[in-house]
């Protein structure tokens, strides 16, 4: 019996997305067509590969031996693609990242990003905002920016920046309520915390290279905004703890001052990526050009 290899590939990218709308979506038609492929499929083999109601979607015993055993086929020919692409130097397809939303505030890296959509027309980007690196692979995401220690060996990394923290608060608010001169001091404050904060409620600090220490700040206002909470600090509302992009315009204007400068710490950037056995072509040229970036 011979089987229609398109038809093949729109059951292979259903059962991956477990969803016909993505499939539709990578495979670049509609959803009917997609419908028809596969309910054209299951007439060629007579039995049923999908089990479909109005809610979910599941593979049955046949449909899941034939994912199993086409899946090494398409990796294959996906593979080809990408050594076709590195020979003619070109880029396409579909490159998911994701990353923290309080990266949209790092003017130069964004610029690094739109820098290589405009050197890759035939480059299709989707980004995301997320912090999880769990759920990379289930996802279909390429890549991630990630800050911070990392911790799932998993993943393949690449070290882009070190990204310096501060605290900060406004001139009217040093004046009413004083200025802290140890991070000790921060128990007696008004602190408002990053909700996202790898630490939680707990600011990190060192001195001249020495251990960190972790201090409890005991937040009263809480945001999954760094940019907010660094405008409420600017209100003179309390003091926050920020990436240093993230409040250089109100530092530089004064509407913010820096404190503890000599116990802020710094912390760093990453390009995450899944641990493949072949690294996309797509992804290897990105991850280049960022780093190259900052060269």
């Amino acid at each position: 019996m011979s089987i229609n290899l398109n038809l093949l590939m729109t059951f292979y990218t259903v059962a991956k997305h477990n969803s016909i709308t993505l499939a539709a979506d990578e495979l670049l038609v509609s959803k009917s067509v997609v419908s028809k492929q596969l309910k054209k499929l299951e007439a060629d083999l007579q039995c049923t590969l999908l089990q479909r109601t109005t809610r979910r979607m599941s593979l049955t015993d046949e449909g899941k031996f034939l994912f199993d055993s086409y899946a090494n086929i398409f990796n294959q020919i996906n593979q080809c693609h990408d050594v076709i692409d590195r020979k003619n130097d070109t880029l396409s397809g579909l490159l998911k990242i994701r990353l923290p939303s309080v990266l949209e505030h790092d003017a130069h890296l964004m610029q690094a990003v739109s820098r290589f959509i405009g050197l890759h027309n035939g480059i299709e980007l989707e980004i995301s905002y997320g912090y999880s690196l769990e759920d990379m692979i289930s996802d279909r995401v390429d890549l991630a920016f990630h800050i911070g220690e990392l911790t799932d060996s998993s993943m393949k990394a690449r070290k882009i920046k070190n990204i310096g923290t501060r605290v900060v608060a406004s001139p009217a608010y040093i004046k009413l309520n004083g200025s802290p001169s140890s991070p000790r001091d921060l128990a007696h404050h008004r602190c408002m915390n990053y909700r996202s904060c790898l630490t939680k409620d707990k600011w990190k600090f060192s001195q001249q290279d020495e251990e960190f220490e972790f201090i409890d700040i005991k937040s009263s206002i809480r945001s999954d905004s760094e940019s907010l909470l660094v405008e409420m600090a600017s209100q003179d509302i309390g003091i926050a703890c920020a990436l240093d992009f993230v409040c250089q315009t109100q530092l530089q204007s004064g509407a913010l001052v820096s404190l503890l400068e000599d116990y802020t710490w710094q912390t760093e950037l990453h390009i995450v990526y899944p641990s493949h056995s072949v690294t996309p072509f797509k992804v290897r040229k990105f991850i280049d050009h960022i780093l190259s970036y900052y060269a």
